[in-house]
């Protein structure tokens, strides 16, 4: 089975969707980036490290002490001495804050700053100092050189300050143009990336537009696709009907006529003739059977019947069949070895039973020279309501090659051996279809089916079938119950044949005189619809294609009729056709039931005794 492939849109599609996810990753972690530094930037810009704020503190008090202590100097008040006291306590306060603090980042650069000219201690030290002569007023009588020292001092601090401020502010200054940057650079990102990823998002659209256009197309060709191959179907299974039809019906008197006259030929060489006659005829049935049932498997319409039947009697009939016919011409003996009970009643499809029997036995004979077939049934499994029964076929014909066991059940498929004679090889003729339609129809009942062989030594086909046991005594009765005589309920009836058909109309006519059954004849439906409105019958035998109205239109007439009597008349239908839907269809139009072209006239009795009793 092919595995379905991406379409190169649809590889377009997914690398695109790939890029622009890790696209959006690596965008995002850039951006994030950034804005954490922004961020950062922003905070300190906004809130002012606390060293720096003492710093600037102290040097505001210096410049104050500086002004207030030169005044002082000159008036010697008191009260500017005393302000002056306060002005250094509060400087020197702040400078011991800083010098605890000068373990950490941002007071120890500014301590390495400040240390450049004087050290922190000493200008702790100078103030103190300063302090101790304001408290103690040995600055009041001072000689002038000592004060304008001090001034010197004050001075030559503030200046010290002041460097260290103005760095910060330059330092501030400079990070707010980095911030500013940042900012730029990150709005440029953004807005390259919103483009960017516009552009992706407008190439994935047109992807996505023209999957969907591809899709729609691919959708409309598939509805297209499923109509041709709904009327493909339609126009096979009319095919197949016609074929049918066209078929069956020449066959119906071919093959019935054989019958008739075989029943009444002494002649040993005309009987030969007949014989030939009947055969060719047999072999043309079963390939059109072949494959009408092929079909009908194929398609899933073919339905299995359940009735009861002695399951014994049904394999020794096919076995019976083909000895004295296929098998005796070739001179093989057929063995049959049947281990089940004699009253041993089940519940299935008798003619598919037989169909399987009688393709498995006929291929055993076709491709066996010498030796002989040997059927053998036995009971696998048995309980109160089923049993399950394997029946086995073997022949000492060529074998099948290992390299063709596995195909020997698929359709069309036939054996070649080369090892065969040529005369053999061009004697093995048949639609190779007879193997497949054995393995359909045992798994369709439930079963299994297998092959062993060797090569020039023969084949074993074996099948298994699950039954339901038939415990009721009606269906006992029903299975044991054979049509040996004519029942003499036929005698005396009348019956109305519609069939324009003149070979069909000569033998069925045949069939009718010899059980004693009068009857009126109708070559289309209308004058068969004017005859039943005009006479009185007990049953109509009609066929479905016939001129004017056909047999199920019929149907729908007398299922309509206001007499009760006339309403309710049995009808059978004569068809070539075994299309189930068809089938179904005549009998919703009121056909009681169908008789299937080439039909036996053991089978054309026991239809009429079933509505005629």
């Amino acid at each position: 089975m092919k595995r379905a492939k991406l379409s190169f849109s649809n590889i377009i599609l997914i690398t695109a969707c790939l890029v622009v996810v890790v696209s959006i990753l690596f965008l995002n972690v850039i951006n994030t980036r950034n804005i954490i530094t922004l961020k950062n930037s922003i905070d300190t810009l906004s809130i002012e490290n606390k060293n720096i704020s003492i710093v600037r503190n102290t040097s505001d008090e210096l410049i104050q002490l500086e002004l207030v202590f030169t005044k002082y100097l000159q008036t010697r008040d008191t009260a500017l001495s005393n302000l002056s006291e306060n002005l250094v306590e509060k400087a020197l306060h702040n400078l011991k804050i800083l010098k605890m603090e000068s373990d950490s980042g941002r007071a120890a650069q500014i301590t390495q700053q400040l240390n450049k000219e004087w050290s922190l201690p000493k200008i702790i030290a100078d103030f103190e100092k300063l302090s101790y002569q304001l408290k103690s007023n040995q600055l009041k009588n001072s000689e002038k050189h000592q004060t304008d020292s001090i001034s010197n001092i004050l001075s030559a601090y503030n200046q010290q300050f002041k460097k260290v401020l103005f760095k910060e502010d330059a330092f501030r200054e400079n990070l707010n143009q980095t911030i500013f940057k940042n900012a730029v650079t990150g709005t440029s990102v953004i807005q390259k990336f919103f483009w960017i990823s516009l552009l992706v998002i407008l190439f994935i659209v047109g992807v996505l537009v023209y999957n969907i256009y591809k899709m729609v197309n691919y959708e409309n060709e598939i509805l297209e696709a499923r109509e041709k191959a709904v009327k493909l179907a339609q126009l096979k299974s009319r095919f197949l009907s016609n074929m049918s039809h066209e078929i069956r019906s020449p066959l119906t008197a071919i093959m019935g006529f054989t019958e008739i006259i075989d029943k009444m030929e002494m002649d040993a060489e005309k009987k030969n003739f007949l014989h030939a006659i009947k055969t060719s005829s047999e072999h043309l049935l079963s390939t059109v059977n072949d494959v009408l049932d092929f079909s009908k498997l194929d398609a899933g319409k073919l339905k299995l019947e359940l009735q009861p039947f002695l399951i014994k009697a049904a394999i020794e009939e096919v076995s019976f069949a083909l000895s004295s016919t296929s098998a005796a011409k070739k001179g093989i003996r057929v063995n049959t070895i049947v281990n089940l009970p004699e009253s041993l009643v089940v519940k299935g499809d008798l003619f598919r039973l037989k169909q399987i029997l009688y393709n498995l036995l006929s291929n055993a004979i076709k491709f066996t020279e010498k030796g002989g077939v040997t059927i053998d049934a036995v009971i696998v499994s048995k309980t109160n309501e089923k049993a399950i029964i394997r029946i086995a076929i073997a022949d000492t014909g060529i074998g099948i090659p290992n390299d063709q066991i596995k195909t020997v059940f698929e359709e069309f498929t036939q054996v070649s051996n080369n090892t065969v004679s040529k005369d053999s090889r061009r004697s093995i003729k048949g639609t190779g279809l007879g193997l497949s339609i054995c393995k359909m129809l045992v798994e369709l009942q439930g079963g299994t089916i297998g092959v062993e062989s060797k090569l020039n030594q023969g084949s074993v086909f074996t099948f298994t079938l699950p039954f339901e046991l038939a415990t009721d005594k009606l269906d006992t009765e029903k299975a044991e119950k054979t049509m040996s005589t004519i029942s003499p309920v036929l005698q005396g009836k009348k019956v109305l044949v519609i069939e324009d058909n003149d070979v069909n109309i000569m033998l069925l006519t045949m069939l009718l005189k010899k059980v004693g059954i009068h009857y009126d004849i109708a070559k289309d439906g209308e004058i068969g619809l004017q005859m039943f409105k005009d006479n009185t019958y007990d049953i109509i035998l009609t066929d479905i294609n016939v001129p004017k109205l056909t047999g199920d239109e019929i149907a729908i007439f007398v299922r309509q009729y206001h007499e009760d009597k006339k309403r309710n008349m049995p009808i059978i239908g004569l068809t070539a056709t075994i299309v189930q839907d068809d089938l179904d269809d005549y009998l919703a139009a009121g056909i009681n039931q169908i008789l299937v072209k080439p039909f036996k006239q053991d089978e054309l009795y026991t239809t009429l005794e079933k509505f005629l009793s």
